[in-house]
């Protein structure tokens, strides 16, 4: 099995749980962080009943920059697999202060 840990965000969600998947399948460690506003832990147990691995999960939010500091303090990552984020059109229209919020901080703290 490979050391290589990857750190999915948004990895309880639809692509980020089939991301994992792969990773696991591939030898790779997986650490998931997902705050499960739009998405469910039940997707990782499937992950772990189809591959016989649990991935590592941490439950929380791309913009919580104590929180980033800490996962990167505490574990050796190798990549980053970016899929937080939130989705609907009905709520940007409805909501777009909150869709710029999420979507410039993770790239702001990307770039720092």
């Amino acid at each position: 099995m490979s050391s290589r840990k990857i750190l999915v965000t948004g990895g309880a969600g639809y692509l980020g749980s089939h991301a994992a998947l792969q990773l696991l399948n591939s030898g790779y460690q997986v650490l998931v962080l997902d705050n499960l506003s739009n998405s469910s832990i039940e997707s990782l147990n499937r992950v772990a009943k189809l591959t016989g691995q649990n991935p590592i999960f941490i439950e929380g939010d791309i913009r919580n920059r104590l929180l980033l500091d800490e996962i990167f303090s505490d574990h050796s990552i190798y990549a980053v697999m970016h899929f937080a984020g939130i989705k609907s059109v009905s709520e940007s229209i409805s909501n777009p202060l909150q869709y710029y919020e999420v979507h410039s901080s993770t790239k702001r703290n990307a770039l720092e």
